[in-house]
């Protein structure tokens, strides 16, 4: 199943960037997600918001009659992420994860 992830640096905002994987199911809201990339050292980490699910079905109504067998198919899913840091982020996430704590802060 293809899942378009929208990774978003704050709540509220526009996504940061948007990926494309081929997955086996849907992360749930909650999930903790680690993204690694061929060449860079460490991962990125991010935070299940929510699934938004676009679906497509072939019958004009909201219902059919008892034995009909109609069946729509789902035309895209799209799950939002918050940014976090783990413990094997990479040094460049861990500085453009607003969630990070900053140098001086406390």
């Amino acid at each position: 199943m293809k899942v378009q992830f929208l990774l978003f640096p704050d709540e509220g905002e526009e996504p940061d960037h948007t990926l494309m994987f081929e997955l086996p199911g849907v992360p749930q809201v909650g999930d903790c997600v680690t993204i690694s990339h061929p060449g860079q050292e460490g991962c990125t980490n991010f935070i299940v918001r929510r699934t938004h699910w676009d679906l497509d079905h072939p019958g004009l109504g909201p219902s059919h009659r008892a034995g009909e067998s109609v069946v729509g198919t789902a035309s895209a899913v799209t799950v939002e992420c918050e940014f976090a840091v783990g413990p094997y982020s990479s040094e460049e996430h861990k500085r453009t994860a607003p969630c990070a704590p900053r140098p001086g802060a406390g």
